[in-house]
């Protein structure tokens, strides 16, 4: 399971469920790149774009490509750069935080769904396309299992 597990962290990488957020600072604080350090002041309005973060070419080998055994054994340390709003995967979410309280659920479900596409089909084909909210994908065969 830790490759099914690592196939549903990379597709929200390449294609995350709320790739924007945005908020008022609460405090003055600075914000570190690889680069460069911005100062935020207090009241100042910020705009996340998560895909800057998860297809960071510094953090991730081959950002734009899908490599499903990404997270696996020694790729798990990348899931600290799978963004959720308010934090990364390797953090519980928590009122200080505000981080995204149905996050493990969502991984949940999005896991139930993969294992019983492949307990209730013995093959499928699928056809990707890009679509101006991300990727496009269309089950175009089912096969049903046979027991």
């Amino acid at each position: 399971m830790p490759l099914m597990k690592s196939v549903i962290y990379e597709t929200m990488r390449i294609d995350p469920p709320v790739p924007l957020q945005y908020g008022k600072a609460k405090k003055d604080f600075v914000v570190e790149s690889h680069d460069a350090a911005y100062e935020v002041k207090e009241g100042e309005m910020l705009f996340g774009y998560q895909p800057f973060a998860t297809k960071d070419p510094k953090i991730f080998d081959r950002p734009e490509e899908f490599v499903p055994d990404r997270f696996v054994r020694d790729g798990e340390e990348l899931l600290s750069h799978v963004m959720w709003s308010n934090g990364p995967e390797t953090e519980q979410s928590s009122v200080a935080n505000k981080q995204c309280a149905g996050k493990d659920f969502v991984v949940m479900v999005a896991r139930l769904f993969v294992v019983e596409l492949f307990r209730r089909y013995d093959s499928f084909d699928v056809e990707v396309a890009a679509s101006p909210l991300g990727a496009k994908v269309t089950l175009t065969s089912l096969k049903r299992a046979t027991f």
